[in-house]
């Protein structure tokens, strides 16, 4: 829909097309199919709205284990990332950096 938004006059022609060419499959839509076709997708959307529905629960319950064992792996890693490693009795802070350059004083 970039035709709706650019302001020459092929694209407005253009923009007019398409809405002209929606309305034209909406009408060829609702000519061709019966009442009954009709009926029987409206009846099909129903039960797949039902089916997501019980899913959608299905998976909200799922989620709510999830997220409280994400809630303790967190946990762990907060509590781990909070101790200080000690290596040799000095704390990984005290060491010396490694690279090229010199610890400035």
């Amino acid at each position: 829909m970039l035709s709706g938004l650019l302001r020459s006059p092929t694209a407005v022609q253009i923009n007019i097309n398409i809405m002209r060419a929606f309305i034209y499959m909406r009408q060829h839509i609702l000519q061709s199919t019966s009442s009954t076709q009709i009926e029987e997708l409206k009846n099909r959307i129903i039960i797949l709205e039902e089916r997501s529905e019980e899913n959608l629960e299905a998976i909200n319950d799922l989620s709510e284990d999830s997220q409280k064992s994400l809630d303790e792996i967190y946990l762990a890693f907060s509590e781990l990332a909070a101790k200080q490693i000690v290596n040799n009795g000095q704390s990984i802070h005290s060491r010396k950096p490694i690279g090229f350059r010199l610890l400035e004083k």
